[in-house]
């Protein structure tokens, strides 16, 4: 019996905590849909991915040897992985322009898509 309630107050529990939550989430955001987009990103993602993960396998390898090379130091490899960084995957908002292209360091803005309003 002592397990039963315990676990009806841990229920209880979580869904209060969910309940919560879900107040302090606000009014959802209304956004158009772009199917477009959408499936362009899907499409280059198709030859943007692999690439990314090539590029990040290499980026690994050289913070690893790097890292090796002088002597376990964290910050040469660090330095080298940040060459390396940025997004895995392609996004409508990218495509879009509404938000960079990461890679590394560097940002690019994009424009493949435009907006018909």
């Amino acid at each position: 019996m002592r397990y039963f309630r315990h676990g009806l107050m841990a229920i209880g529990l979580v869904a209060l905590l969910a309940g919560a939550a879900s107040a302090e989430m606000g009014a959802p955001t209304v956004r158009e849909p772009h199917p477009g987009a959408a499936l362009l990103a899907a499409f280059a993602n198709t030859v943007f991915t692999p690439v990314r993960v090539a590029v990040t396998a290499v980026g690994a390898e050289l913070g690893g040897v790097t890292g090796l090379l002088t002597a376990g130091n964290e910050n040469a490899a660090n330095d080298v992985w940040g060459l390396f960084g940025g997004q895995n995957v392609l996004q409508p908002e990218v495509l879009r322009g509404k938000e960079p292209l990461r890679f590394g360091a560097y940002e690019y803005q994009l424009l493949l898509l435009r907006d018909r309003h």
